[in-house]
């Protein structure tokens, strides 16, 4: 073959090549995105963590609800997260929300997995678990719509006491302008009764998608 040739067809090889390879790279197969992992267990305070709640009226007051560091409970280390409310009003909503910095105008994947311990047992009275990943803090009943997910029941069918399970939610989520997005975790009381649930061992996972 004429070296000219050989020369001219190695190049175009190298630059098809180098197409492909750019093209794998920008779509994410070659190099998938890297995941940002962020864990707490609340052993030195609230984590950059801070409790809110919705709908706590009732007879021209507010009902009583707490979230604070306990060491009732807890799957890592000695300290974990009570959530108490005395639901009177058959409506309390607690949580814990936590903002983090992304990069605005595009789409991430986020996985919030947690330690969650729960008296609860049976069908019958359960609440509900609130969990979630949006793009603001949640204002409204209809911001939280989103993050209502299944109940608090501890797969019992009688009183075990407080038994621990492992809550995994994954959502997508375009950030604010701002370049922020909420996770959120707690309990929506839908049974006229005072409760206290537990919450530890928190991991966010934030990729884009």
């Amino acid at each position: 073959m004429n070296p000219k040739t050989t020369l001219i067809t190695v190049i175009i090889v190298i630059a098809v090549v180098a197409v492909a390879v750019s093209a794998l790279i920008l779509t994410g197969i070659l190099f998938p995105p890297l995941a940002e992992v962020h864990r707490y267990s609340f052993e030195e305070g609230m984590e950059g963590w801070a409790a809110a709640g919705l709908d706590l009226e009732h007879d021209g007051g507010t009902i009583q609800w707490s979230i604070e560091r306990s060491q009732e409970r807890a799957t890592e280390g000695d300290t974990s997260l009570k959530f108490f409310m005395d639901n009177v009003n058959d409506a309390g909503k607690i949580w814990i929300e936590r903002g983090f910095a992304v990069e605005s105008g595009r789409t991430y994947s986020v996985s919030v997995r947690y330690a969650f311990a729960s008296a609860d047992f049976g069908s019958f009275n359960l609440w509900t678990i609130i969990a979630g990943a949006m793009p603001t803090k949640p204002e409204t009943r209809d911001d939280l719509q989103p993050a209502f997910q299944d109940d608090t029941g501890n797969g019992m069918d009688s009183d075990s006491g407080y038994l621990w399970l492992e809550k995994t939610y994954g959502f997508n989520v375009n950030p604010g302008s701002d370049g922020m997005l909420w996770v959120i975790i707690g309990v929506w009381g839908t049974w006229e009764t005072p409760r206290a649930y537990f919450i530890d061992d928190v991991e966010v996972t934030i990729r884009p998608a």
